[in-house]
């Protein structure tokens, strides 16, 4: 599907109200279980809307039949569901779509930006934070507010103008400036979580894999629902996507002797002292480091967040303990968001949902 398919799509709903917009999943990019049916795949997508209630309420207009029994309820109540309940997104799925003669199914998320913003940042969900790990292909970008040097990115590097439209590259050219800022601490998250979860020495294909699994860990439809290889099969296609996405963190990390690679080689080695245990710990996300302490430290109290880092620092379980916190933030996230995905999409399509999930389980 090229961009002006998917720009074309966008036309059937309504974008004054969508601000950014992005794509994802098998649908987008060919994943190694569906590289021969990628055009039979359900394209994923995510309206980041800065008013959802006139978001729901025009497009139930133009698109009732999207909705299930809940379009009864109404806009402003449909905005309540999607904030209240769940990861702070409200999706129709398995809708069909026709561009020109062309036939399509898709399945669309609804998330505000406020809230999109949170989670990148906080990780409150490790939801659409987490599919923002991985490349994605970046739909709609809002008007740049203006600045001093708009050819330049945050990180310094001339923008390709000719290059890909995925997030590659977060640039100031490319999205708003706070969206800007907080999908780059995003993919810093991801560094930083899965540096600790790694031994010394790793590969990057090890890297990638350690980030992409971080959204799928605690997820119950990896247990029941998903393709066991399904990270596997993310990362392998599209290792250069990877790579060009993490790239200037990682020689970030390296300059500031963290960890030396090699990206000929695809091979990493990295400190694992407690200053740079200390350093990756001290950068985790708010909600994840909360969750930490909350969890092992069994405390909800004013504490001294230096303190119990330090403390971390100092235990030899501390990878195990990372992991446990992300997982029980997905293990959560997942499965209230699942749950309401069954109001939203309605029996028969859930059932239907689930059924194409088992499917393509069993397949493997």
């Amino acid at each position: 599907m090229n961009q002006l398919l998917f720009e074309n799509i966008l036309t059937k709903f309504p974008n004054k109200y969508i601000k950014f917009a992005f794509a994802y999943g098998s649908g987008v990019f060919k994943q190694l279980e569906n590289q021969t049916q990628n055009n039979k795949s359900m394209t994923d997508f995510v309206f980041v809307v800065n008013d959802s209630i006139k978001f729901h309420d025009e497009n139930l207009k133009l698109n009732s039949s999207h909705y299930s029994f809940l379009k009864y309820i109404g806009p402003y109540y449909l905005n309540r569901i999607q904030n209240d309940f769940g990861a702070a997104c409200y999706y129709n799925t398995l809708v069909p779509l026709k561009i020109d003669s062309e036939k399509f199914l898709i399945k669309y998320g609804i998330v505000s930006e406020e809230a999109l913003i949170q989670d990148l940042y906080d990780w409150d969900y490790l939801y659409l934070s987490g599919r923002l790990h991985k490349p994605v292909r970046i739909l709609k970008k809002p008007a740049p507010k203006p600045s001093p040097d708009t050819n330049t990115s945050t990180t310094g590097t001339k923008i390709d103008s000719n290059a890909e439209d995925i997030n590659l590259n977060y640039s100031l050219d490319s999205v708003s400036k706070s969206i800007d800022l907080a999908l780059q601490t995003n993919l810093k998250n991801a560094l930083h979580t899965a540096l600790l979860l790694l031994p010394e020495q790793f590969s990057l294909f090890d890297l990638f894999l350690c980030i992409t699994s971080l959204s799928y860990t605690g997820d119950f439809r990896m247990i029941v629902g998903e393709n066991k290889q399904k990270v596997e099969n993310i990362v392998t296609p599209q290792m250069e996507r990877f790579i060009h996405l993490y790239r200037p963190y990682l020689i970030k990390e390296s300059i500031e002797n963290r960890l030396e690679l090699n990206f000929e080689n695809g091979q990493v080695c990295q400190s694992l002292s407690q200053n740079a245990v200390y350093h990756h710990l001290s950068l985790l996300p708010k909600n994840l480091i909360q969750t930490i302490i909350n969890h092992k430290f069994k405390t909800t109290h004013y504490y001294d967040l230096e303190e119990y880092i330090y403390k971390l620092t100092n235990r030899i379980d501390y990878k195990d303990i990372v992991r446990e916190a992300a997982s029980s933030i997905v293990k959560k996230s997942s499965l209230s968001q699942s749950m309401k995905g069954i109001l939203s999409a309605g029996i028969v399509k859930s059932v239907d949902y689930s059924f194409r999930k088992l499917k393509k389980m069993v397949k493997k």
